[in-house]
């Protein structure tokens, strides 16, 4: 079942409570304003989202009813579900009215995971562009970025500093997110990692150091620096250094501020923005469909500015 932008924005209204089901007439800037603010994305993405789950070679093992209306609407589900982060499922039954079981365990998290799975064709790391030696010398910008979790119970030992998060004061999980300078293009994502591990180790130990090719940089801030770095990190590392022009100095610091837009949209996103309250297991797949969800605003029109 393939469905145009419009064909999105009218069941999108006919699921749910708070929106009027008799959806008729134009599109209007107001409604596509309403639809958003329930799924958290336009419904130019979200048609485009389907058509790939749809169409991929990906194995995921869709089923006749999975590809019919009562598919789409537990994708409009899931959707809801990682913008508006209901606080029970009550309140996530009543808002599309069906009965608490089918929007809880695999019912939702099979949906959270199908749109995690379009990573494989939306991040990917582009090996060719990258290993010329004749392309830019600057590649990529990288960060981590921490997000709230419930912190974990203990009878006797009651704080786990390895999961502290000095940003939140709290528990956390933390990602490493790597975005094409010249694109709009994120083109690595790692983690969970625990809260409490440097941005730094991270980069150096969980495999993306080791695919910078000789002669490329990444752009960082201060954090991944230090004066006992190994001469390879010297070399791979784009650092702010007052030694810099003004224009590289400026360039720079676009793209670190880049970075920050991109992780500001992340966490419109209420189930990373909020103290997530799932298992621990379900997050990285929440974190992965909200990446691949952004990604696809960004390639249908809500691109981050240009370094």
């Amino acid at each position: 079942m393939l469905l145009s932008p419009q064909d999105v924005l009218k069941k999108g209204f006919h699921v749910y409570n708070g929106l009027p089901n008799n959806f008729v007439g134009p599109w209007t800037e107001r409604r596509t304003s309403e639809f958003k603010s329930i799924y958290g994305s336009s419904p130019v993405v979200l048609a485009n989202q389907w058509y790939d789950l749809m169409t991929t070679e990906l194995n995921l093992g869709l089923t006749k009813a999975e590809k019919s209306d009562k598919g789409f609407k537990m994708f409009l589900v899931a959707h809801h579900f990682l913008g508006a982060y209901p606080k029970n499922v009550k309140i996530l039954g009543s808002a599309f009215s069906v009965c608490d079981r089918l929007v809880q365990g695999e019912n939702l998290w099979r949906w959270v995971r199908m749109i995690a799975a379009l990573k494989a064709i939306k991040i990917i790391w582009p090996e060719e562009d990258y290993n010329n030696p004749n392309g830019p010398i600057y590649i990529i910008s990288v960060d981590g970025t921490d997000f709230k979790v419930w912190e974990k119970k203990h009878p006797t030992m009651t704080i786990d500093k390895g999961q502290y998060s000095h940003k939140f004061n709290h528990g956390a999980l933390k990602y490493e997110i790597a975005i094409d300078v010249y694109r709009c293009k994120v083109v690595w994502i790692s983690g969970p990692h625990r809260a409490g591990m440097h941005d730094k180790t991270v980069f150096v130990e969980k495999g993306l150091r080791n695919k910078i090719p000789p002669g490329k940089k990444v752009i960082t801030d201060r954090v991944y620096g230090s004066k006992k770095d190994a001469p390879v990190d010297h070399a791979k590392l784009a650092l702010p250094n007052p030694s810099d022009s003004k224009t590289l100095n400026n360039f720079k610091a676009r793209v670190r501020a880049r970075h920050e837009t991109f992780n500001g949209r992340l966490k419109f996103f209420k189930s990373l923005s909020d103290t997530y309250h799932h298992s621990a297991a379900n997050h990285v797949h929440v974190f992965e469909a909200i990446c691949v969800t952004v990604q696809y605003q960004m390639d249908n029109g809500s691109e981050i500015f240009a370094a």
